[in-house]
């Protein structure tokens, strides 16, 4: 059983490109090149975030739940993720940076 710490999470998160909004809970949307691509949310009780929610999180941001966690723990750079958002067919048509480029080809 997994467990995070939803203060945590939103403070990796928007180290990694994602942008608060406030409201009755805490949505983190990610935008890439100007582009809005996803939504997610944090509790606004700030407690762990148990199972369910990371069950919630990860299909948000088009993860597997190991890809979610390390993204939510930090192993996983906004570059991977981007990376992997291309990789899904999430995100086409994408300026990638040269070293991804040549890294994926």
């Amino acid at each position: 059983m997994a467990s995070l710490k939803c203060k945590k999470v939103v403070r990796n998160l928007t180290g990694k490109g994602f942008v608060r909004s406030h409201g009755d809970h805490q949505y983190l949307e990610f935008w890439h090149n100007g582009k809005y691509v996803l939504q997610t949310f944090c509790s606004h009780n700030e407690q762990d975030i148990n199972d369910f929610l990371i069950a919630k999180m990860k299909k948000q941001c088009f993860l597997s739940k190991e890809d979610f966690l390390d993204l939510a723990n930090c192993p996983l750079s906004q570059e991977q993720y981007v990376q992997k958002l291309v990789d899904s067919g999430v995100l086409i048509n994408v300026d990638l940076p040269q070293d991804i480029i040549h890294r994926t080809s």
